[in-house]
This record gives structure tokens, C-alpha cells and sequence, in this order.
């Protein structure tokens, strides 16, 4: 037997892909004016807090331990001493929310955004 499409399928088709198409421009627009942050977290203490502009370029060595690679709007983990090498593979963070994690060295990688607007308040 052969199948066809019917138009109630194509009607259908065409559904899903304006709604998916509409989610990833809402997406993409959301994200757009937010400043990103890498924050440098050791031992549970903020080691330090760079803003990520197109114009970064700098490479951070926490003690020969761990270095940590911020270009541009993306940071990651160059390298580190650890066995597990898990948070060098991770990769290249560029989103807000995104974190690289070295446990064995208690250094943790994140990226944090400040769009200025309130998403809740909780009394």
C-alpha cells in the first residue's frame, strides 16, 4: 500500500514549524541585550568576575592547578591537573547558566547574565 499526504497534513506540518520557528526567534531575542559575566569561583570564594565583551581576550592560571581561556563572549577550561579532565571537557561555555565544574580542584566556571529586569518577587 502506498501512503499519501493529505492537505490536513501539510496543514499540520506547516503548524509545528511556524510554532518552532517562533520559539527559537523568541529564544534568540531573549538572550540578545543580556551582559554576560564569567564569574571564578575557588574553594567557595569568587576568585573574580570578568564582563564578556567581543573585546575579551584573557587567560586565567589559578596556581598551575587550572587555567581558564575567556575570548570573546565565551570562556572555558584550557587545562587542569586532575585526573578526570572533566571540566575541560565540557567546552566552550557561551550561554548564561552554563558551568564547568573541577572538583578535585574545588574551581568552578560559570556564566552569568544581568538583563536589569525582575523575574519574580517572593515575599
Amino acid at each position: 500500500m502506498r501512503s499519501r499526504l493529505k492537505w490536513g497534513d501539510f496543514v499540520i506540518i506547516g503548524t509545528v514549524l511556524l510554532l518552532a520557528a517562533a520559539l527559537t526567534a523568541a529564544l534568540a531575542a531573549g538572550t540578545q541585550g543580556e551582559r554576560l559575566y564569567a564569574e571564578i569561583w575557588q574553594d567557595n570564594q569568587l576568585v573574580e568576575r570578568v564582563a564578556l565583551t567581543d573585546d575579551t581576550d584573557r587567560t586565567i592560571d589559578l596556581d598551575g592547578h587550572n587555567v581558564i581561556v575567556l575570548s570573546g563572549k565565551s570562556a572555558r577550561m584550557e587545562s587542569a591537573d586532575c585526573r578526570d579532565q572533566v571540566c575541560v571537557r565540557t567546552g566552550t561555555l557561551t550561554r548564561a547558566g552554563q558551568v564547568a565544574v573541577c572538583l578535585p580542584n574545588r574551581v568552578v566556571l560559570k556564566i552569568v547574565g544581568e538583563t536589569g529586569e525582575i523575574d519574580a518577587i517572593v515575599s
